[in-house]
């Protein structure tokens, strides 16, 4: 992707925590002290990206907790407590007005019906700006949480998303775009011709429509997916227009992208309507030595405990009674997030770290400390050889780096050409440059 094509460049605003991604961020003195339960917080960060021009809002859950670890070690966190996401987007749809509010629902412990009503009533809400992070599990604990003794394996929830994703597609398109007529002279308010009913049966779905809310405003929400495992990457293909990744560095995330559009391709999709987005995390100072400082800083404010119990979590393997000076043990499969264990497993293998030395990066998420102009040079090299369409970004610390981001690496991007100025049109679609999905029932 040439520099300078800002229609392809997309920015997220993605916040796991309220106070930061890095553990322990919640302790720094400008914190807010219960970001996460307090809606005038949460509220305050998401019209900033708003005035920053962020193309949306991407709001990450988990069954449970997001952190994996034990209530002691969590206990060391800021991450015991989160808001229902689409409560939250709701409330946030009333307070901002143009950026797009992507929240997480899950495939596996939900039911389509329930997702496809309550994803419409945003989109109809927000006026055309509500998106979908599709995902079928996430860390195998949540699985207790629906009375499940064992998460539902890897392949099983990705047959079953397909089916659920499809279904909740068909009960979007109940209504075509024009069956209200609200003709008070005729008394007729639609026309029955135009009210479609959807009858799913699969394997692992069983859905009969029609749904009760009007065909949303963007036709369909935008759809994000973030599977990176073989199976992941082809469910993906099928249906993402949003791709999120974890890449280390431009080459592969260039050659993700490269398979992504092929493979949408092979599923008879333009790869045009794709957005890929790596995770950007970022530690911001107005120096070097500053933004060195300040990533240091919160890995101290962290508990021992929290680093070897999260990157336990993510490679969901235990080594709490390893030796910090050795290596990483052989790792199996994951059962929950595979992108997430393949991040840290290769980044050990190609910075030859150990347990000890891999911790800091489990901390941090892998993220990036710098400067705003050296945070613009990256995000222009990535774009310049092709490895995005613009980037999921987060902060390990908040306000802070958000604040430097917003006021200083945003206005360099624009400057250079990089990133708009202004929304363009009303929905979250026409925002992001995505077309709009034909009605399964009327279009041809």
């Amino acid at each position: 992707m040439a520099a300078g094509d800002t229609r392809r460049q997309a920015l997220l605003l993605f916040t796991p925590e309220w106070n930061g991604m890095h553990p322990g961020a919640w302790r720094l003195p400008e914190s807010p002290a219960d970001g996460a339960m307090d809606l005038a917080t949460v509220v305050g960060l998401v019209q900033a990206a708003e005035r920053a021009k962020f193309h949306a809002f991407f709001l990450a859950d988990a069954l449970g907790f997001r952190l994996e670890i034990s209530p002691e070690a969590l206990a060391r966190t800021g991450a015991g407590t989160r808001l229902e996401p689409f409560t939250l987007i709701a409330a946030l749809a009333m307070r901002t007005e143009r950026i797009g509010l992507v929240l997480t629902a899950n495939t596996t412990y939900d039911e389509p019906y329930h997702v496809a009503r309550r994803l419409a009533s945003l989109d109809h809400i927000s006026g055309g700006r509500a998106g979908w992070n599709i995902v079928t599990g996430g860390f195998p604990t949540g699985a207790k949480h629906f009375g499940r003794d064992e998460h539902v394996p890897h392949a099983e929830r990705y047959a079953r998303g397909i089916e659920f994703v499809d279904a909740v597609q068909a009960l979007w398109d109940s209504y075509e775009d024009d069956a209200f007529e609200l003709d008070k002279e005729s008394g007729r308010a639609f026309d029955p011709a135009k009210l479609h009913t959807a009858a799913i049966r699969g394997e692992h779905v069983a859905v009969t429509g029609p749904l009760n809310v009007a065909r949303p405003p963007q036709g369909h929400p935008v759809i994000a997916q973030a599977g990176s495992s073989a199976t992941g990457r082809d469910f993906a293909a099928r249906f993402g227009e949003l791709i999120f990744t974890i890449q280390p560095t431009p080459e592969r995330a260039r050659e993700f992208r490269e398979e992504i559009r092929a493979a949408a391709a092979a599923h008879g999709r333009d790869p045009d309507g794709l957005r890929v987005l790596p995770s950007l995390t970022l530690v911001l100072g107005e120096t070097e030595a500053e933004a060195a400082e300040r990533a240091a800083r919160l890995d101290e404010l962290a508990d021992p405990r929290v680093g070897i119990e999260l990157l336990s979590a993510f490679l969901e393997t235990d080594l709490t009674g390893l030796p910090r000076d050795g290596p990483l043990p052989e790792i199996g499969t994951a059962v929950g997030t595979t992108s997430v264990q393949r991040f840290f497993v290769e980044k050990a293998e190609r910075e030859g770290l150990t347990i000890g030395g891999l911790i800091p990066a489990a901390l941090g998420f892998g993220s990036i400390a710098g400067t705003p102009t050296q945070i613009a040079d990256r995000i222009e090299a990535w774009l310049d050889a092709g490895a995005a369409d613009g980037f999921n970004v987060t902060f390990a610390d908040m306000p802070t780096s958000m604040d430097l981001f917003t006021g200083r690496v945003i206005p360099e991007l624009q400057r250079r050409g990089l990133f708009h100025r202004e929304y363009e049109g009303a929905t979250l679609r026409e925002s992001l440059g995505l077309s709009r999905p034909r009605n399964r029932f009327a279009d041809t």
